[in-house]
């Protein structure tokens, strides 16, 4: 009889277990990124403590830029036909190109003089139709042939025009340029060569000629430079440093922190609301310290993301 009241009591601890509830596991809140990765939404205010921003800003600096570039070709005049230019390239194709270029606008003014006199003949019964459709396309392919050669000319940064008519005892500096630089590189525009094999000299040249693609890997642009050359010490192949001087005035810029790199292109996370962030791409010039300037892609004043800005590359890249 004594052992009843401590089956009770251990019933009802047991009876209470049961019917105590369980607790219910809630879900993890997470980022919701949009199917092309350029926005980024967080589900509360609390996840965006994480990503610290600071305002875009304009300030007075000053900016220097360099590029390597190498003697790509130099020019002298023909002791044979003055009236052309001699250039030695340091790449023998190219100089094949160039001559070949040459030949065929001999072989073109020979061909429309032929072509003119096949017509004339034809006019006074003394040629054919044939003949005439025969002197037409020879002159077709030698216009077909020199636009293949001047092609290959024009890529490697060299304009067989500008060639013809480039002043004797020149050397060609021929160097690449990152794509975001571009913005403040223009033809005419003067610049200083470092030569490795002239460590303490400074020779002046100028920009006369911008390629017309930028590179699709390397994301360059050629430039080719003009150079006097009087004395002949600069020879074909030579390496330098091309200085395109100091420019000061007043640029946006960021702190570098804010910048992450993909495929070679630039990108920026700017703060667009209180839950809310968007990833802009960016066209850089050179940095300054601790801060880049960006010479499109951003406006004064905007919020960019300069703390844990990786883990929103790979939300945003979804890596």
């Amino acid at each position: 009889m004594k052992l009843y009241p401590l089956f009770f009591f251990t019933f009802l601890a047991i009876a209470g277990c049961k019917d105590k509830p369980k607790p219910v596991a809630n879900s993890i809140p997470r980022p919701t990124v949009s199917p092309d990765g350029n926005r980024i939404a967080f589900p509360n205010t609390v996840m965006m403590r994480s990503f610290t921003t600071q305002p875009t800003r304009s300030e007075t600096i000053r900016t220097d830029f360099a590029a390597p570039g190498h003697v790509a070709a130099m020019v002298l005049k023909s002791s044979e036909n003055p009236a052309e230019r001699l250039v030695l390239f340091d790449d023998p194709s190219l100089s094949n190109n160039y001559t070949a270029i040459l030949q065929h606008r001999i072989n073109i003014q020979t061909e429309r003089g032929n072509l003119e006199r096949v017509k004339d003949l034809q006019a006074h019964g003394a040629a054919s139709g044939k003949e005439v459709i025969e002197a037409q396309t020879q002159l077709a392919n030698e216009e077909a042939a020199i636009i293949s050669d001047e092609a290959t000319l024009k890529l490697a940064g060299f304009d067989p025009e500008e060639l013809r008519r480039a002043r004797p005892n020149t050397i060609l500096v021929v160097c690449e340029i990152p794509e975001n630089q571009f913005g403040a590189i223009t033809k005419g525009l003067p610049c200083t060569l470092n030569f490795t094999s002239f460590p303490n000299e400074r020779f002046a040249g100028r920009i006369d000629n911008v390629n017309d693609y930028v590179d699709n890997t390397t994301r360059q642009i050629k430039l080719r430079i003009s150079v006097p050359n009087p004395d002949g010490r600069l020879k074909a192949g030579m390496f330098a440093t091309v200085g395109f001087g100091v420019t000061e005035g007043k640029f946006m810029t960021v702190s570098r922190d804010a910048v992450v790199t993909v495929q070679g292109r630039d990108y920026v996370f700017v703060q667009t609301g209180p839950q809310a962030i968007e990833r802009r791409a960016v066209q850089l010039g050179q940095q300054r310290n601790d801060r880049i300037v960006v010479l499109g892609g951003l406006r004064e004043n905007e919020s960019v993301v300069v703390v844990n800005t990786l883990q929103l590359k790979g939300l945003s890249f979804g890596y």
